[in-house]
C-alpha cells in the first residue's frame, strides 16, 4: 500500500522498468512505476490532486501561483532561483509548506501589483516574516542595497533620494567622491555641480 494506492499486479512496461497496476481507495485503477511509488511521488489515481483543487478552488488565482513558486525556489534545486533561496538556506515554514489554505489565511488576498516579500531577507517564508509589497518596497529590501543611517533612520540611496528630492547619484557622489557626512549628503539642497 502506497498512500491511497494498493498494488494489485505487475503491469506491462515498454521501457523495462517495474510498472504496477494499482487500485485507488476511490475505486479507480492507476498505473505507476515502482520507484515513483516508493518515493511517494505517486500516492493516488489523481483524485487527491482533484480534491485539493476543489478544496480551496483557487488553482488559477495569482496567490496560488505565488505559493507554488515560493515553495519551488526554496525546495527544488532545479528551480532557476534556487541559489538565492533554498541554496542559501531560505525555507518555507512547515505550516505554509504543507497547506495553501494556511498560507492564504495568513497573507490574505494579494493587492493588485504586489508580490510576497520577506521582511528579513536572511529568514525564511513565514507568517511573522512576510508581507505583500510593491516593486519599490522589494527593491529597497534587496540584500545588496547600501543602507545609509541619519539619526537612527535607515534608508537606501534610492529612498533617501525620493525623500529628499535629490538625485541618488548626487547623494552617492557627495559621500563617495567628496567625502561628505551622510546627514549633509541627504539633507542639504543641491548646488551647481554638487
Amino acid at each position: 500500500v502506497y498512500g491511497r494506492l494498493t498494488v494489485v499486479a505487475r503491469a506491462p512496461s515498454p521501457d523495462g522498468n517495474a510498472k504496477w497496476e494499482c487500485r485507488c481507495e476511490c475505486g479507480r485503477k492507476a498505473f505507476a512505476y515502482g520507484g515513483d511509488l516508493q518515493r511517494g511521488k505517486v500516492v493516488s489515481c489523481g483524485c487527491r490532486q482533484a480534491e485539493r483543487r476543489v478544496k480551496h478552488g483557487m488553482a488559477h488565482d495569482p496567490v496560488y501561483r505565488i505559493w507554488i513558486q515560493m515553495r519551488s525556489r526554496c525546495s527544488n534545486p532545479n528551480d532557476p532561483s534556487w541559489h538565492n533561496y533554498g541554496g542559501r538556506g531560505i525555507r518555507v515554514s512547515d505550516e505554509w509548506g504543507e497547506s495553501f489554505e494556511t498560507f492564504f489565511r495568513d497573507m490574505g488576498a494579494r493587492p493588485k501589483g504586489y508580490q510576497i516579500e520577506r521582511i528579513d531577507n536572511n529568514r525564511g517564508y513565514s507568517k511573522e516574516n512576510c508581507m505583500w509589497a510593491t516593486a519599490r518596497q522589494q527593491r529597497n529590501n534587496q540584500r545588496n542595497n547600501r543602507i545609509l543611517e541619519v539619526e537612527g533612520v535607515r534608508h537606501t540611496f534610492a529612498e533617501w533620494a525620493r525623500l529628499s528630492g535629490l538625485p541618488w547619484t548626487t547623494i552617492r557622489s557627495r559621500i563617495e567622491r567628496y567625502g561628505w557626512d551622510v546627514k549633509s549628503a541627504v539633507t542639504l539642497p543641491q548646488q551647481a555641480g554638487r
